[in-house]
C-alpha cells in the first residue's frame, strides 16, 4: 500500500494575519497623516501652528523628505559644513539639532497620531499639558539662515559650565529654561543641554552657546 503524502503550500496563518494588521495600522497613519497635509492647512492656515519632532538620531533628512512626499510642511534647520578627507575639502548640510524636525500643520488628535506613528519618528515634542509650539518668528530665522543668510552675532558667555541653568532665547526652543549637561568649545561653541516640556525631559545635543542666557 502507498501512503500519499500531502503538502501544505501558502503562508502561514499568523505571518498572514500579520501582515494584513500591519496594512491596515499602515492605511489608518496614512489616513491620519492627511489631517497634517498642506492641503488642510492652506485651507485655514491662521490655525495652522509649528511644532516640533523628535526622530530617529541619522535619520532627519529621510523623515523630512518622507513627510514632504506626504505634502507635510516639513523643515529641518541646518547648516553647512566643510570636511577634510584625505587632503580634499568636502561640503555637506548636517542638522542643526539633531533628532528634532519642524513641522507645521493644523493641531488635530488625527493629524498628531499620523505624524507621531510616521516611520522614524519617536514623539512630538510636549508633554501632559499639550505640545510645544514653535513662534513663525523663529522658524523664519531658521529659513533665511539656511538660504544663505548669516546667523545672529549675539555674544556667547564664555562661563559656562556644565551644571549651569540657563534660558534659552533664540530658536524653536526658546522661552524653555534648561540644564547645561556638557559645553563644546570650538568655534561656533555648543552645549548639551536637558530641557522640561511639561514634566517631560528632552535633551538636545548641540545648542548654540549663544542662544543661552544663564537664568
Amino acid at each position: 500500500m502507498i501512503m500519499q503524502r500531502r503538502t501544505l503550500t501558502g503562508s502561514p496563518i499568523a505571518l498572514h494575519g500579520r501582515d494584513r494588521f500591519e496594512d491596515r495600522m499602515r492605511r489608518i497613519t496614512e489616513r491620519s497623516l492627511r489631517a497634517a497635509s498642506m492641503k488642510v492647512t492652506e485651507m485655514n492656515p491662521d490655525l495652522a501652528r509649528w511644532y516640533c519632532l523628535l526622530v530617529k538620531k541619522g535619520r532627519e533628512f529621510d523623515v523630512e523628505n518622507s513627510l514632504r512626499d506626504a505634502n507635510v510642511e516639513a523643515f529641518m534647520p541646518r547648516e553647512r559644513v566643510v570636511k577634510v578627507r584625505y587632503g580634499r575639502k568636502t561640503e555637506s548640510d548636517i542638522p542643526y539639532f539633531p533628532s528634532y524636525l519642524l513641522v507645521r500643520c493644523i493641531p488635530s488628535p488625527e493629524a498628531f497620531h499620523g505624524l507621531r506613528r510616521h516611520r522614524n519618528v519617536l514623539d512630538i515634542v510636549g508633554g501632559a499639558s499639550g505640545y510645544h509650539i514653535i513662534r513663525d518668528e523663529n522658524v523664519a530665522m531658521f529659513k533665511r539662515i539656511c538660504e544663505g543668510a548669516e546667523a545672529p552675532r549675539v555674544a556667547t558667555d564664555k562661563t559656562f559650565k556644565e551644571g549651569d541653568r540657563a534660558d534659552i532665547v533664540l530658536g524653536p526652543f526658546a522661552g524653555f529654561t534648561c540644564i547645561v549637561t556638557a559645553v563644546k568649545w570650538c568655534r561656533q561653541a555648543k552645549a548639551k543641554v536637558r530641557i522640561d516640556v511639561h514634566g517631560r525631559p528632552f535633551d538636545i545635543d548641540s545648542m548654540p552657546l549663544a542662544f543661552l542666557k544663564k537664568s
